[in-house]
């Protein structure tokens, strides 16, 4: 009986140890977890091609025709083949107007420049807000602050005798503008330009004489004998030329005497301004009759032959002499357009001086009462913000504003991968205004004729083939974003190793109803031949429908939605030496939530359009403390089967 009792007593304290010791291990446990930093999964967005797809099954098809339908709608601007013509693959069979997706290329081409020109815009300003100060600008702003305290120093010390005389000279000079020339009527101002205007006016007539005397010298009609030596070889080639000038003669001469008398008569000095307007008139009319007249002339010699008598040499001497009075009267217009012009400025400039004249006056006025109070503190005002912003230099761009910058430049790099997707899109419009042999074959039939308005999905022709065509059907949500000239790829469930290329040629615009399910049959032609395939075989087909080369993508775990919210998670400087997973990695600080934009995505990854970068770690799973402990106890004893190594991670849970 006694050893019965010291053996029940052996196993108490045995049970009570164990349980102690299992005590002490929980807590000992839980305190290392307390101290077990949280762990992530990241990775960083790539760049790649992102491709959407959708998939069917069927049997590749025993039929030999082809029902050619367009994907867009228009007038048929142009039909290439008739009915028996054989055509070769990617031969034009009819040209749809295509006008309005041409525009629409040319658009979105534009557009594609203009987010090309704000990108590298962005690129530069951000550029130039990592560097360093420029010494350019900083010595500008030490100089600007340097000026601003002399203005101060300067308002501060009160009224300068330097600007009170500098003052009184302005004011001294403005009322000189405004005194009246001997004339007695008008001012100085505006008779110098008046007299300026009259040795112009004399020097233009004689031009304008100089010119006329010259052309008639070549035409012979004031001076009979002038062109003896020429005259019937004159503008033989085309008589109208000379005749155009012979005909406005007399008006170009009458015009010359009459400016000629007015210019004359012009007096050098106070002549009445109503009279020089009167000759500037009179001048510009008689330029403006002269240029075309000379042209004439010059446009007879032109249409001239030489001879014995009258060689090439006097012929283009005649012709320079032409030209040379062209360009004298060109040079008078443009000297009397000036002239009239500096007479207006002085007639503006004196209306001006009457106001000026008031408010010197009320200027000279203030300088010598002193400086106003507000004006020394608008000054220091100034003195204080050239502080500032030669402190702003010296310190260097704001992180802020870089961070500002980076996003205004992931913003426009956005817009150009969407411009840049447009542009794709429209070039891809545009080619399928052009209706194309899907491969090599035999015109069966047309089914409308040139100018007709065909409309999207409506038979144009029937293409026999030889060419094995795929026939699937797709469901309704599938067969929606498919279309045709999109490319496939098809296997073979008879033929593993086998992969061909295709092109999906039509699309049934009217669906079949089989127990509620809608589908639409889908025909692709093989772009390669096989001789393997047999009519019938089951056939698997995987139909691109939208494709972004160049994408910035991330896997579909790494994006957070919460309603019209879409985020990712950031860590900032990750720790990746955590294990032998080099995929995950803890941090010191929590992660950040960034707001992201998305475009299209596939089953694995996600397309990223703007607030991620390709340097950004993002969480694609948050690992527990307890979790991550217990992988790494237990990883190295797990097996499956098949398998070579050990299973680690396979216990971990999702957090958030």
């Amino acid at each position: 009986m006694f050893n019965v009792f010291i053996r029940l007593a052996a196993k108490k304290i045995v049970l009570t140890t164990i349980v102690l010791l299992a005590a002490i291990g929980v807590y000992w446990y839980q305190r290392s977890q307390k101290n077990e930093p949280t762990r992530y999964i990241v990775t960083h967005p790539t760049r790649g091609t992102l491709l959407l797809t959708v998939s069917g099954t069927g049997q590749v098809s025993g039929e030999n025709q082809i029902t050619i339908k367009p994907t867009v709608a228009g007038a048929v601007k142009k039909i290439f083949v008739k009915p028996g013509d054989a055509v070769k693959k990617d031969a034009i069979i009819m040209q749809i107007d295509d006008k309005i997706a041409t525009k629409n290329l040319r658009d979105t081409a534009q557009a594609v420049a203009d987010a090309r020109v704000s990108v590298d815009s962005s690129a530069l300003s951000l550029k130039k807000l990592k560097q360093p100060p420029d010494p350019v600008a900083l010595l500008q702003a030490e100089n600007t602050l340097n000026q601003a305290k002399r203005n101060l120093a300067k308002l501060q010390e009160g009224p300068d005798p330097y600007d009170i005389a500098q003052q009184e000279a302005e004011l001294a000079s403005q009322r000189e503008n405004i005194k009246i020339s001997t004339d007695g009527k008008t001012p100085n101002v505006i008779r110098n330009g008046y007299d300026n205007a009259v040795p112009l006016l004399k020097s233009t007539s004689q031009t304008l004489q100089s010119s006329l005397y010259d052309a008639d010298a070549i035409l012979g009609i004031e001076n009979a004998g002038a062109n003896d030596a020429y005259e019937r070889l004159l503008s033989v080639l085309d008589s109208s030329k000379i005749q155009q000038a012979v005909a406005v003669y007399p008006f170009i001469k009458a015009t010359v005497a009459s400016f000629k008398q007015t210019a004359d008569a012009l007096k050098s000095t106070n002549e009445d301004t109503a009279r020089i307007d009167a000759a500037l008139v009179d001048a510009d009319r008689a330029m403006n009759a002269m240029a075309p007249f000379l042209q004439h002339v010059y446009d007879a010699l032109l249409n001239t032959v030489t001879s014995p008598a009258f060689p090439q040499a006097t012929l283009s001497s005649l012709q320079s002499g032409i030209l040379t009075n062209r360009s004298n009267v060109a040079a008078k217009t443009t000297s009397l357009v000036t002239q009239t012009q500096a007479i207006l400025t002085a007639k503006a400039s004196y209306t001006t001086s009457l106001l000026q004249v008031d408010k010197s006056q009320a200027v000279l006025d203030k300088i010598k009462r002193g400086t106003d109070p507000k004006e020394i503190a608008s000054a220091q005002e100034k003195v204080a913000e050239a502080e500032t912003s030669l402190a702003k230099i010296r310190r260097g761009a704001d992180p802020i504003d870089i961070s500002l910058a980076e996003n205004a430049l992931a913003e426009r790099r956005s817009s150009l991968a969407s411009a840049q997707h447009k542009l794709a899109d429209a070039e891809e419009a545009l080619r399928s205004y052009a209706i194309k042999a899907p491969f090599d074959g035999l015109i069966a039939n047309i089914q409308t004729q040139e100018h007709d308005q065909i409309s999207s999905g409506a038979p144009v022709t029937t293409l026999l083939t030889q060419a094995k065509i795929a026939q699937l059907s797709l469901n309704e949500v599938d067969a929606a974003k498919v279309r045709s000239g999109q490319k496939a790829t098809l296997v073979f469930d008879a033929i593993p190793e086998l992969q061909i290329a295709g092109t999906v040629s039509e699309v049934d615009a009217i669906g079949t109803v089989a127990q509620g399910v809608v589908n639409y049959a889908i025909k692709i032609f093989f772009e390669t031949q096989d001789n393997r395939v047999k009519t019938g075989m089951s056939v698997s087909a995987a139909i691109v429908t939208d494709l972004r080369p160049d994408a910035l993508m991330v896997p579909n775990a790494a994006v957070r939605k919460n309603g019209e919210n879409i985020s990712a998670l950031i860590i900032k400087d990750p720790k990746t030496d955590v294990g032998a997973n080099k995929q995950e990695a803890t941090s010191d600080v929590p992660p950040e939530t960034r707001s992201i934009r998305v475009g299209i995505s596939n089953e694995q990854m996600t397309e990223i359009t703007s607030g991620l970068s390709e340097q950004d770690a993002i969480i694609t799973r948050t690992l527990d403390a307890t979790t991550a402990a217990k992988t790494v106890q237990t990883g190295g004893s797990i097996r499956i089967p098949g398998l070579g190594g050990g299973f680690g991670g396979g216990g971990a849970k999702v957090g958030r």
